[in-house]
């Protein structure tokens, strides 16, 4: 908000009661976290909610009712018919119609994955399949996640979300197992991306793994169209794409570049040999910001301005 000057008349952070008192520094003046309370929700315009579905189910409804539009970071609202689930970029104008007046923000993979879809569906129509990987920073766990890799990488013993090591170590599990044999974060990408993009349909494959990475997600994806794909065509969508920073055959991009901007980073992008209708690209960006503090802030921007 700082970055992009959006200096409210009226802000308040609210937090549980473990993290009330503390102390933020916001536009030059400090603000106390308050407990929440019914009666200290009323005459906001916006409300982020980051903390948790249990929080957001509890209390998104009552800033509502206090008049704010809320824009909810968890998986509380995003297969909610009646909230639209939005990426600024890819679908705007679900934002046309807000019932019961909280808008979702998509899992934070998941917004990087449909917008490197979004220009290349358009220049291409409808994929056949899509298969993808994912390769995800700890930091999406939380700051127990980054901090079981700061320990572990010293030596000490501290598992915090994860159940196996995760210094010098992948794990292809990510979230709760399914039914089906995807886990959590695999089933959110395909339910997810399917509302934001507008098709039922869409077919994909996805695995999830979380890498010992401190920040920045990462997708290999391959694309599978029913007809043949331009390469050129490909790489002019993608560049052209708004947020997203296409790099050529001549570099890739990786975590570490993306991290600390918004810019999704676009690399790596061939057709397989043997079938020109199969493209593949790898996508990498920074999980907190692009895929979810920056999200956010943009529907915010998009509401605001429509009011």
């Amino acid at each position: 908000m700082e970055e992009r000057e959006l200096n409210p008349a009226n802000f308040a952070l609210f937090a549980s009661e473990k993290s009330a008192g503390g102390k933020v520094e916001f536009m030059g003046k400090s603000y106390t976290l308050a407990p929440l309370s019914k009666d200290a929700v009323d005459g906001f315009d916006i409300a982020f909610f980051a903390a948790g579905a249990k929080v957001s189910l509890e209390w998104a409804p009552v800033f509502v009712e206090g008049g704010a539009k809320v824009v909810d970071k968890s998986s509380a609202w995003r297969v909610d018919p009646d909230c639209p689930l939005v990426v600024p970029q890819v679908n705007p104008n679900a934002l046309d119609n807000i019932p019961k007046g909280i808008i979702a923000s998509p899992n934070c993979t998941t917004i990087g994955f449909v917008l490197a879809l979004k220009p290349l569906i358009d220049a291409f129509g409808e994929p056949e399949h899509i298969f993808a990987a994912t390769y995800q920073a700890v930091s999406g766990a939380g700051k127990d996640g980054t901090d079981a890799l700061c320990q572990q990488r010293l030596g000490k013993k501290y598992a915090g979300p994860f159940n196996k090591p995760i210094f010098d170590n992948i794990l292809p599990s990510i979230g709760s197992l399914g039914p089906c044999g995807f886990y959590q974060e695999e089933s959110k990408l395909i339910i997810e991306s399917r509302k934001i993009l507008g098709i039922s349909t869409l077919d994909i494959s996805a695995t999830a793994v979380r890498v010992p990475v401190n920040n920045g997600h990462s997708l290999v994806v391959t694309i599978l169209f029913h007809d043949k794909v331009d390469l050129n065509k490909a790489a002019e969508s993608l560049a052209s794409a708004p947020v997203i920073r296409f790099i050529d055959d001549n570099d890739y991009p990786t975590p570490l570049e993306a991290s600390g901007q918004d810019d999704v980073l676009i690399g790596r992008v061939r057709t397989t040999p043997g079938n020109s209708r199969a493209l593949s690209l790898f996508i990498t960006f920074d999980n907190v910001r692009r895929g979810a503090a920056t999200n956010a802030i943009e529907i915010a921007e998009i509401i605001l301005g429509k009011s």
